[in-house]
């Protein structure tokens, strides 16, 4: 398999929240998506993944998480200022589908979510399937003003959180999907076919899911997005 990057492809630059966070976005990634990524999609082993993402998952073939890898690294270093001599980390990578449906989720799935607390840890999600579904949006949270979550901030925002539900009780088992009385929608990529997004990993987001389009177990009908997770940190 040989994956080809576009080197055409169409860059969509922005900013969120108070913090003006850079999101990334390339439409039109691959040259090659559907004989590549979408080739023999019902051969694939999917299984329940075992983080906080409602769904299930498989893993993305090397060639892809390379050839991205090398598009993408030194674009990353650019954008986000990452020091030259930061050493690349490269976490699994899958296929994903959701397939939890609203009354199925835990507390945890129904709020936005953060990646980790390192400086320079970045998700790439990548959109796969034609068919209409939701993207992902980020989020502040408002008790505390929380937009990226690092080390010197995750004890306040999880105790806020915590507080906050405490009071007021907890989400009503639903996908969060816009503003809510904790959290405040301050950007969306929307999904698009073979579109890549790209955004630090201690970002509050969460997926955009509609239960009418999105909570589907086949890979040729349902969600299906590739992630990659990377972090850059300091040497050793």
């Amino acid at each position: 398999m040989e994956i080809s990057v576009n080197r055409a492809a169409t860059p969509y630059f922005s900013k969120v929240g108070q913090e003006q966070t850079p999101v990334f976005i390339l439409d039109n990634f691959l040259e090659n998506l559907t004989p590549t990524l979408l080739s023999n999609l019902d051969q694939l082993s999917f299984d329940q993944a075992p983080t906080y993402y409602p769904g299930i998952r498989a893993k993305l073939p090397d060639e892809y998480m390379i050839a991205v890898a090398k598009a993408l690294v030194p674009l990353l270093h650019k954008i986000y200022g990452i020091p030259a001599d930061y050493q690349v980390e490269f976490f699994d990578s899958y296929y994903s589908l959701v397939t939890r449906k609203p009354h199925e989720l835990t507390i945890e799935q129904q709020i936005p979510h953060f990646d980790g607390t390192e400086q320079f840890r970045f998700a790439l999600l990548h959109y796969l399937n034609p068919h209409p579904h939701g993207g992902t949006a980020f989020y502040r949270h408002n008790a505390s003003q929380t937009e990226r979550v690092f080390e010197a901030n995750v004890e306040q925002f999880l105790s806020s959180v915590s507080r906050q539900f405490e009071q007021n009780g907890g989400p009503k088992g639903q996908y969060i999907a816009d503003t809510d009385s904790q959290f405040t929608k301050i950007g969306e990529i929307p999904f698009s076919q073979n579109r890549m997004a790209i955004y630090p990993g201690n970002l509050l987001h969460s997926g955009v899911i509609n239960p009418a389009t999105d909570i589907d177990a086949s890979p040729n009908t349902g969600r299906l997005t590739a992630n990659m997770f990377i972090n850059f940190r300091h040497p050793m």
